[in-house]
């Protein structure tokens, strides 16, 4: 089976139309205006910001509400703009998430949103819950001289409330323990907030992660290529 055989059965038709072209000339294709006409969305940035909710909301409010990809490396960022692209992304009756390396902090929380997900062999996804000023939101204390205790309670609150959630559709469960213990890793309750969560952990909480094919790892190798000034 040759290289478009392989993709279309591992992805389906409509990812291959965003990763096939990008993979064949990368020299001379314009990779960011073949990407606009696919229903591959690339979310490849190191802070995700009010600008990418614009990019990725605005791509997909033109797509049928049927097949997208989004494609993950981020450190995280803004939470409304996590919050935002992962409530647009349930609407989707098929939708992958492909993080080759790393989807971090609210990265993980739009990944968990995609009903089907596609990591690297070495990626990793983290917590969830919110920072305020590079502090964890929980550990803000009420006394704190900027008086963003309150702040810091809502976000604590509303991201914990999304999480939730994301989990009971994610693991089609009743089982409160099962939920419990997944509130638990993705709210960071054991861990550093950016602490790896890697595939063998999200099957053991019962979240199905499959492998990504290494076609999207040079998917993201060249976009952030194309990115960096030379």
């Amino acid at each position: 089976m040759n290289r478009a055989g392989i993709l279309g059965a591992a992805f389906g038709a409509t990812a291959l139309l965003g990763l096939g072209w990008a993979l064949r000339r990368p020299k001379e294709d314009d990779l960011f205006q073949r990407i606009e006409g696919s229903t591959v969305i690339p979310i490849i940035t190191p802070v995700i910001e009010i600008s990418t909710a614009e990019y990725v909301l605005s791509r997909m409010e033109h797509m049928p509400l049927g097949d997208v990809t989004v494609v993950l490396h981020t450190e995280g960022g803004c939470v409304t703009s996590c919050v935002m692209i992962a409530d647009a992304l349930r609407k989707f009756t098929r939708s992958t998430a492909v993080v080759p390396y790393m989807a971090l902090s609210g990265g993980t929380l739009i990944a968990l949103n995609a009903k089907k997900l596609l990591m690297g062999r070495n990626a990793a996804l983290s917590a969830v819950d919110p920072l305020i000023f590079g502090q964890r939101a929980r550990h803000i204390p009420e006394e704190h001289e900027d008086g963003i205790f309150p702040l810091a309670q809502e976000y604590d609150s509303a991201v914990s409330g999304f999480l939730r959630e994301t989990l009971l559709a994610r693991l089609r469960t009743t089982d409160r323990t099962a939920l419990a213990r997944a509130m638990e890793v993705f709210m960071g309750m054991k861990a550093p907030h950016a602490w790896p969560i890697k595939i063998p952990e999200l099957q053991q909480l019962g979240l199905p992660a499959q492998a990504a094919a290494p076609e999207w790892a040079r998917f993201v190798d060249m976009y952030r290529h194309r990115l960096t000034p030379r």
